[in-house]
């Protein structure tokens, strides 16, 4: 449905890439399939593009030749907590749906709520929301403030991606069978929210960085001791 795209393009000269504006109707330029995945979050899916000797004039360049990445590395920080926010969001939503249906639920004569197994998932999935909420504002706080936010953009993602997958786990085996039918939305948080650990870097690679990070600062406070 999108009229234009913007494609970034590595430089035939190996000096970066570029972002360049492309209208879909362009010649060359075809949409060859959608990728069926287990989310249900993008509009219009995943598409499969093809280009095949698409030509754009040079005001089609978006910012300046070979600083495509840099251009897009800028939006980083600010749209992996957007994305935490719209999945801690969603993970509320089903921990407070299955609360409610352990509340009326009975298994063996008393509410779910009752049994020390279930209590503890509730439990866990309070804790989780709990500290996803506190390390997002966190690094929300740090962002305004004027910091670039990379490192504690990564730290937010990383947990929070893989706290709210724990949260909609845990809901939908509190709400048993009809958690996993289309009968409560649940289940399609579930499957949707997967996808959260590898959108906007997975969380190995921050892992990487974060780890990277950490040995730099150490190796510089030694550093400056020693001297």
């Amino acid at each position: 449905g999108a009229s234009f795209c913007i494609v970034m393009a590595a430089n035939g000269d190996g000096t970066g890439a570029t972002m360049f504006l492309v209208d879909t109707d362009q010649p060359g330029f075809r949409i060859t399939g959608h990728a069926r995945t287990i989310d249900t979050t993008m509009l219009g899916g995943h598409c499969r593009i093809e280009l095949d000797d698409v030509l754009v004039p040079p005001e089609a360049v978006l910012g300046e030749p070979g600083k495509g990445f840099r251009y897009a590395q800028a939006r980083l920080a600010p749209a992996r907590l957007t994305h935490c926010m719209r999945w801690l969001g969603a993970a509320t939503r089903a921990h407070e749906i299955a609360l409610s249906r352990s509340i009326t639920r009975e298994v063996f004569g008393q509410p779910l709520t009752q049994h020390g197994m279930a209590q503890q998932m509730i439990a866990d999935n309070e804790i989780d929301l709990a500290a996803a909420r506190a390390l997002l504002w966190q690094a929300c706080w740090s962002i305004a403030q004027g910091e670039r936010g990379t490192e504690t953009s990564s730290r937010a993602k990383v947990f929070v991606s893989e706290a709210v997958g724990r949260v909609a786990d845990r809901s939908v085996q509190l709400c048993g069978g009809l958690g996993t039918s289309e009968e409560l939305v649940v289940g399609r948080i579930y499957a949707d929210i997967r996808a959260f650990r590898i959108y906007d870097g997975a969380s190995e690679t921050h892992r990487m960085s974060i780890a990277r990070r950490a040995a730099r600062r150490m190796a510089d406070a030694s550093a400056s001791l020693a001297s």
